[in-house]
């Protein structure tokens, strides 16, 4: 028999119950999954005194990690005592990235959750070298939470690209949706699906082979086309018509305004497996992940498949 699937939380270093946590909690519930907290620590500071004294970081380290565990096995006992199957390890260690990979190879979680954080001066959402970590090296699906009035999502916006239509690709969205399908069954979310059509970057793509001028009518069949596509991919996952959504514009700015507007909490985009960070950054996924206005669930595509 196979075990139960398991949810990975990243837990933040403040000994409180964060929007990651929460939706954490609240998912391994809905889906009857296992969940593991995971809490990788290290104070700098600490580490700059034990330069002058090695037995003094030793106590501070060890009571930091003491303090720390003990806060989330609190935790963990009362999620238990609720139905909960709920674990925690806590370690002190400088390579983070590190730390969750390898945890990540061991475990094979059914996804990730872990706080957004705000970088201040960039104004991004997701800027920090871990968020960066976890793009390029999760195979599975990666939630960042954002502050939010829900424990669980009740508006899921899933935003697929058919911009490209190679079999990578159409599989790509397909994960997109199945992900975003899933995640409505289970927890109760109302579901839609977002296409943004964008006739500037196909004209700009194609005109070395279109050339000039296009031909009358033929933007308008080429956005029917593409209209229809759409209609199909959602019929394919059940999306209700009602909540179907052919935009034209460019896809960031109309994506998150669309989300903002409609006041969805949670937004699932795909990327491509890693191969190297130019590959990475500029990317559509990349780019709504730096503006997002809601929490983020990024779908990891299948070896040699193209962003969304």
């Amino acid at each position: 028999m196979d075990d139960p699937a398991q949810l990975l939380l990243i837990a933040s270093s403040r000994m409180q119950r964060t929007p990651a946590f929460e939706r954490a909690v609240a998912m391994a519930e809905a889906c009857h999954c296992g969940l593991r907290i995971l809490a990788v620590d290290y104070i700098r500071v600490l580490e700059v005194l034990g330069f002058f004294n090695q037995e003094i970081l030793a106590t501070l380290r060890d009571s930091y990690l003491l303090t720390h565990r003990r806060w989330l096995e609190d935790e963990a006992v009362y999620e238990r005592k609720r139905g909960l199957d709920c674990s925690v390890h806590v370690m002190w260690s400088d390579r983070v990235a590190e730390e969750i990979s390898h945890c990540l190879a061991s475990m094979q979680p059914a996804m990730l959750i872990k706080d957004v954080h705000h970088e201040s001066v960039l104004k991004r959402v997701f800027s920090t070298p871990l968020d960066w970590h976890l793009l390029q090296e999760c195979q599975c699906p990666v939630q960042l939470v954002t502050p939010n009035h829900h424990a669980l999502p009740r508006k899921v916006l899933a935003a697929v690209n058919l911009y490209r239509a190679d079999d990578m690709d159409l599989r790509l969205n397909d994960a997109i949706l199945l992900e975003a399908t899933e995640l409505g069954r289970q927890t109760g979310a109302a579901v839609h699906a977002l296409y943004v059509y964008d006739w500037s970057a196909i004209y700009a793509a194609g005109m070395p082979r279109l050339g000039m001028p296009i031909e009358s009518g033929f933007e308008e069949a080429l956005s029917d086309a593409h209209e229809e596509a759409f209609a199909r991919l959602c019929a394919r996952h059940g999306i209700d018509p009602r909540h179907r959504h052919f935009l034209t514009g460019t896809p960031i700015s109309t994506i998150n305004g669309f989300a903002r507007q409609n006041e969805f909490d949670l937004l699932v985009v795909g990327t491509l497996p890693r191969h190297n960070l130019p590959l990475i950054m500029g990317n559509t996924a990349e780019a709504l992940l730096g503006h997002a206005p809601c929490s983020v669930l990024i779908v990891k595509a299948r070896q040699g498949s193209e962003d969304l």
